[in-house]
């Protein structure tokens, strides 16, 4: 039986705003299994980045996790305090951030700043943490190691950085790896070059790892199990080819036929899904996106699905599961072909 190395249950994080009280992830569940990558997906504004920053407790002062667990490797992390969690922040759990440039200090050397971990959590002498540094390096593919230690992070390209910032995740061999969104802004040939070095290093270190993304593609090749996200709540998860071949919930066929595909009929155009995300501060009654579903009914409007089974390991939360043509991917109603 595989091993769980995080179990997220029943996950609700709240920012707290002049406002009001932004319901960012409500109720979220889902595990990650060693060695599995699972991806996240939905519109910006879902909730995915939030739930990737409460995993990691690294939410701004005005965001708290407020209900839930987020079980690391069998603990609860949620009661832990600052102190604890930055312990675990490298050996236990890792993540890469959208924007390298960013996330990178850029006033200290890239080297250094894959050492710092290397000291700080493992105990590693300056020597030995620069030569595990050199391996990391390498190991990403940046070229000339040693030089390019002692360069700064404006020094190097978006896709290098971008490698920069996977070794620092990795150098503490986690057991959980969090990247969000972490292809964006690169050039379509740099991002199949990121993709392709972290399902290596899944393969070789047995990390779980969450892909957090938009790109419905890049689940579709990446990832062993999908979870999509709308306004903050899961409304279908399970086997990436079962949702992806069959989805059972009316947004889930919105994002697919909103996705370019090079099997795609040609006499079939893409289909934007109608209207806007909901105000998370104020969401609709029952069902969230019951106002841009064409299968909409008044228990829709007035009471809130939760995620059932719809196939082996799949679920979805959707009063008219068994009645969305999911196998068609069409938005359509059945009647409104006859």
């Amino acid at each position: 039986m595989t091993e769980k190395v995080l179990e997220v249950e029943g996950l609700k994080t709240q920012f707290f705003t002049q406002d009001g009280v932004v319901q960012a992830v409500d109720g979220l569940s889902f595990t990650v299994e060693a060695g599995e990558m699972v991806g996240i997906v939905g519109e910006s504004g879902c909730g995915k980045s939030t739930a990737a920053l409460s995993i990691i407790r690294l939410l701004p002062t005005q965001g708290k996790i407020v209900d839930g667990e987020i079980r690391l490797n069998g603990r609860d992390i949620v009661p832990l305090n600052e102190r604890q969690v930055r312990s675990l922040r490298g050996p236990e759990v890792a993540m890469i951030f959208q924007d390298a440039l960013a996330a990178l200090d850029p006033t200290m050397k890239v080297g250094r700043q894959i050492m710092e971990p290397l000291q700080t959590h493992l105990g590693l002498s300056a020597q030995v943490a620069r030569e595990r540094t050199l391996k990391l390096l390498e190991m990403v593919g940046i070229p000339s190691p040693e030089e390019r230690m002692d360069a700064y992070p404006h020094e190097f390209s978006g896709g290098m950085r971008q490698r920069v910032m996977i070794a620092i995740a990795l150098s503490c061999n986690p057991k959980v790896l969090v990247a969000d969104e972490p292809t964006t802004a690169l050039d379509v040939t740099i991002q199949r070059q990121i993709l392709d070095l972290m399902l290596q290093l899944r393969r070789e270190s047995g990390a779980g790892v969450i892909l957090i993304t938009h790109d419905v593609g890049v689940v579709a090749e990446t990832c062993d199990r999908v979870v999509v996200m709308y306004a903050g709540r899961a409304i279908e998860s399970g086997p990436t080819e079962a949702v992806f071949k069959a989805p059972q919930h009316p947004y889930t066929i919105g994002l697919l036929n909103s996705t370019l595909d090079l099997h795609r009929n040609k006499a079939q155009p893409l289909e934007a899904i109608s209207g806007l995300p909901p105000d998370l501060i104020q969401l609709p009654t029952g069902c969230t996106f019951h106002p841009r579903c064409l299968w909409q009914t008044e228990q829709c409007q007035a009471e809130i699905p939760s995620l059932e089974s719809v196939g082996a390991g799949h679920s979805a939360a959707c009063w008219h599961a068994d009645k969305v043509s999911g196998g068609k991917a069409s938005l359509q109603r059945e009647d409104s072909h006859g």
